[in-house]
């Protein structure tokens, strides 16, 4: 994956692919082309191979770089160019850009980060956006290695969300894992831990990964151990750490394996201060690879570990090598902690005069470590200074550029002033015009949709008004009909009650939970009555509520309670039992309303039971609530022995709380 990335931001998106094995031959062959008559295009092609190829130190490759510009530059001036072209011709003045970045990036920080910044205007295009995110990545590496973590941290996440837009996922991998980086070194372990598990779900999940790509993977492990070894979680560190080892074996990359056990060392020295442990685990480091940065930092490590030990002929014998080591790979962070622990080992032995040698050499190093570090904080002033200077430039060039805009609108201003008056004034009373009419539209559209919502629940209720006056009239006319002269006349007296309740409730949007129990109260004695008795009823209010102070819209309960009744109820000839019960939960409230009857049927949809009072309603409760996915919840009660001994409805009430 990262030899991909790189290639992103090293290349020019034009490959011819040739064998490796005759790879001066067809260098010359290249070279040749560009003295031929061929097309500026192709040109521009053969050029990006030849730059690719060469040696980036060499005049050859700052020549044939700057070639590769030169007819990119040359194309964008041809008239009758197709897109296509044009845009390959852009992106290769950037590619330019980023090759001198790259030339000269391991000795001029500042330089590179120049060159690296002109190159960005030139992949502003969509198919070109995964490049300008390639080059932001680097520059954020480079931002940090002069200091600049702020700048560096902008420029990684701006990457991130270019890859992240468009869906690249070894991109996002790649900015999730240099941000992690960039968290690690900054000792933000949880951050980095962040990033470093996102790195890992986004690409490293999978298993068919190429070598390089499982050689980071093995890294990746290791960070992550490292993360959680530093947040104190010694057990998911050792976890990770055997992961790293496995791989790291699997793929037999001896310089993986070497890094693995290292960790590992340091592992047992932290989290278990079992050092016998850790030497087996460094000594292993030492030998699994040949190089001699990994030798010198396992090597100085044993040494430290022998010095735990007090096998102190053993620490100084391994230091001494890790000191030789560093010196021949020109680390001075090697060198120094050699010689710090070699001057303590000489003090504890009583070796004053190497002790006094040793110290001599080790302040030697710390001074040559400190003035590497001043050329770092001079890059950094350098870069400010010169951005800075550039800011400022740039702004100035922005100023000229408004006083000539402004002394052009103020020749034009000196002949159309009049005209620019009155258009501004015509412009102006269009405006105030346009605002006031809007507003006026707004207010008269508000009203009308209040004025349309009442309405609609006056006109729900009254629908359902006559639906259950035409049910309590039949029930009168039978029991005149069977001679229930006395039942009728009672009858006809709670009817009378309840109907006033419900004309007069109707023109109410709320009403109180009291008055909505009354109703209930009635409707339901009523119904006994007309049942000869074989039900009984309670309706329940849950205590602590104040039920006059809770209002809630009228004749929601009722359509529910009168289903259960006669269809929970139909095989019930004595001995039924309604249930109406009002209470909060979660500050919400509810109905519920349960029978002791056949319950729903199963073979059948609830739907088909519904009374057109019960459409009604729920419609009621989708226009108090805005919910269109409103559902009202029935359900089958069970008895012990697993049979069905009822029906449950329980539907939430929209309400308002008065003190």
């Amino acid at each position: 994956m990262y030899q991909n990335i790189k290639k992103v931001t090293l290349l020019v998106f034009f490959l011819i692919a040739f064998n490796a094995s005759s790879q001066d031959k067809k260098l010359d062959s290249l070279k040749n082309i560009l003295n031929t008559k061929v097309p500026d295009t192709t040109k521009l092609q053969v050029l990006a191979n030849i730059v690719n190829s060469v040696e980036s130190t060499s005049k050859e490759y700052t020549l044939y770089n700057d070639k590769f510009k030169e007819i990119a530059e040359k194309l964008l001036k041809q008239k009758n160019l197709d897109e296509a072209s044009r845009l390959n011709a852009v992106s290769a003045i950037g590619q330019h850009y980023v090759q001198k970045g790259f030339q000269v990036q391991y000795n001029d920080y500042i330089s590179a980060i120049k060159y690296l910044n002109m190159s960005l205007p030139y992949f502003e295009a969509k198919k070109h956006r995964i490049y300008k995110a390639s080059v932001l990545i680097s520059l954020g590496v480079l931002y940090n290695k002069i200091g600049s973590a702020e700048i560096a941290t902008a420029n990684n996440f701006k990457a991130l969300r270019i890859f992240e837009e468009e869906k690249h996922p070894s991109g996002i991998s790649y900015a999730t894992q240099t941000i992690a980086n960039l968290y690690n070194e900054q000792k933000k372990y949880k951050e980095a831990l962040q990033y470093y598990l996102k790195t890992y779900d986004i690409y490293f999940k999978k298993d068919d990964l190429l070598l390089q790509d499982n050689i980071q993977k093995v890294l990746l492990f290791k960070n992550i151990s490292k993360c959680y070894q530093e947040l104190k979680d010694c057990k998911l560190s050792e976890s990770y750490l055997l992961k790293a080892l496995a791989l790291a074996k699997e793929i037999n990359d001896f310089d993986s394996i070497s890094e693995v056990y290292y960790e590992m060392g340091q592992f047992e020295i932290v989290c278990n201060a079992n050092y016998n442990q850790a030497l087996e685990y460094l000594q292993n480091s030492y030998s699994a690879s040949e190089k001699l940065e990994k030798q010198a930092k396992s090597q100085i490590s044993i040494g430290k570990v022998y010095i735990k030990l007090k096998a102190f002929d053993k620490a100084e014998s391994y230091l001494q090598k890790g000191l030789e080591n560093g010196k021949k790979i020109k680390n001075l962070k090697f060198q120094k902690e050699a010689t710090d622990y070699l001057v303590e080992l000489y003090k504890v032995n009583k070796q004053y005069d190497k002790a006094f040698e040793m110290k001599e050499l080790n302040t030697a190093i710390k001074d040559s470590i400190k003035a590497d570090l001043n050329k770092e904080i001079l890059l950094k002033k350098q870069l400010q200074y010169d951005y800075e200077n550039k800011e400022k430039l740039n702004k100035l060039l922005q100023e000229k550029k408004i006083d000539a805009l402004k002394l052009k609108a103020q020749q034009k201003e000196a002949t159309q002033n009049n005209w620019l008056i009155a258009l501004s004034g015509v412009l102006m009373m269009v405006l105030l015009g346009g605002y006031f009419y809007y507003r006026n539209s707004k207010q008269k559209q508000a009203i009308s949709t209040l004025e349309k919502n009442q309405i609609k629940q006056k006109l729900l209720i009254s629908q359902m008004n006559p639906h259950f006056i035409f049910n309590s009239v039949q029930n009168i006319r039978t029991l005149i009909k069977d001679h229930q002269n006395n039942e009728a006349v009672d009858y006809l007296d709670r009817f009378s009650r309840l109907t006033r309740q419900i004309l007069e409730n109707s023109n109410e949007n709320y009403i109180s939970l009291e008055e909505e129990v009354e109703m209930l109260e009635n409707y339901l004695s009523i119904q006994q009555l007309l049942y000869d008795n074989k039900f009984s009823y309670t309706i329940d209010v849950q205590e602590g509520i104040d039920k006059e102070s809770v209002f809630l819209p009228p004749m929601l309960a009722q359509p529910f309670i009168e289903n259960g009744i006669k269809h929970g109820l139909s095989n019930t000839s004595e001995n039924g039992k309604i249930s109406v019960h009002f209470y909060l939960k979660n500050d919400k409230l509810f109905f519920e309303v349960t029978d002791n009857g056949k319950g729903f049927d199963t073979d059948k949809k609830v739907s088909q039971h519904k009374s057109l009072a019960m459409n009604i309603t729920k419609e009621r409760l989708v226009t108090y609530t805005k919910n269109k996915d409103f559902e009202v919840q029935t359900e089958n009660l069970i008895n012990t022995d697993g049979a069905i001994a009822g029906a449950k409805v329980v539907f939430e009430i929209p309400y308002i709380y008065e003190n």
